[in-house]
C-alpha cells in the first residue's frame, strides 16, 4: 500500500461525501433549525454510519447483502419510508416564534430546559446516523467504491484504516458544511427564509424518494 493508494481511495471517499443527496439535505436543516452544535452532531453521526457501511463493505457483508434482491429491496423500502417521513417534518413544520439563537442553549438553567436541549442533541445524532444507514445508494456507493481497492488478501488492519478514513472523511466534511451554514451573518439570513428552506428540503428528499421509487419499478 502506498501513499498513491491512499490518496485516491480517501479523494474516492470525500467526492462522495461531497455529491449533493438526502444527507445534505437534512444536516442543513437540522444546523439551520437548531444551530451549530447540532449540526456537528449530526455531522458526526452520520460519518459513524459511513465509517460501519465501509467496515462491513470492506469484510464483504455490504456486497452479499446487495446480491440479495429481497434484503435491498427491503433496505430501499425502509430508506424510502424514512425520507418520506422527514420531507413531511419539514414540508409541515410549524413556524417558530422567534429565530434560534447560537446561545440561547446557554440560559437554560432549569430542569426542562436543559431536558429539551439533550432531546434535541440525540435527535440530531439519531437523524445524522440513520439518514446514512437507509440511504440505499451509500451502499452501492461502497460496494462499487471498495471493490477496486479491497481484495480477498487484503489484511484486516489495510480495512479497518480504510473504514475509518471513510467515516473520517465523511465526518468532517459534514462538520465543515454545518459550520459554514452556522456563520452568523449566514445562519441570520438561512433562519430569516428558514420556513422557505423546510419546504426546499422537504421537497429536495421527496424528489429523491420519487428517484428511487422510479429506479425500483423499472
Amino acid at each position: 500500500m502506498d501513499a498513491v493508494f491512499w490518496l485516491s481511495m480517501t479523494l474516492a471517499c470525500l467526492l462522495g461525501a461531497m455529491s449533493p443527496g438526502p444527507s445534505l439535505a437534512v444536516i442543513g436543516s437540522i444546523t439551520v433549525n437548531q444551530g451549530r452544535l447540532a449540526g456537528i452532531i449530526s455531522a458526526l453521526a452520520h460519518g459513524l454510519a459511513i465509517g460501519t457501511f465501509a467496515l462491513l463493505t470492506a469484510l464483504g457483508l455490504v456486497v452479499v447483502l446487495s446480491r440479495y434482491a429481497g434484503a435491498f429491496n427491503l433496505v430501499q423500502l425502509g430508506g424510502c419510508v424514512y425520507l418520506t417521513w422527514m420531507a413531511l417534518k419539514l414540508l409541515f413544520a410549524a413556524t417558530p416564534k422567534q429565530p434560534f439563537n447560537q446561545d440561547s442553549n446557554k440560559g437554560s438553567s432549569n430542569s426542562s430546559g436543559r431536558a429539551q436541549v439533550t432531546k434535541s442533541k440525540w435527535a440530531a445524532a439519531r437523524d445524522g446516523f440513520l439518514i446514512a444507514l437507509i440511504n440505499p445508494k451509500i451502499l452501492l456507493f461502497f460496494s462499487a467504491l471498495f471493490s477496486q481497492f479491497v481484495s480477498l488478501d487484503s489484511e484486516l488492519w489495510v480495512k479497518l484504516l480504510m473504514a475509518a478514513i471513510a467515516g473520517t472523511v465523511d465526518a468532517l466534511w459534514y462538520m465543515l458544511v454545518a459550520v459554514v451554514i452556522s456563520q452568523p451573518a449566514a445562519l441570520a439570513r438561512y433562519q430569516k427564509s428558514g420556513p422557505w428552506l423546510n419546504k426546499v428540503f422537504g421537497i429536495l428528499l421527496l424528489l429523491i424518494v420519487a428517484g428511487i421509487v422510479i429506479e425500483f419499478v423499472g
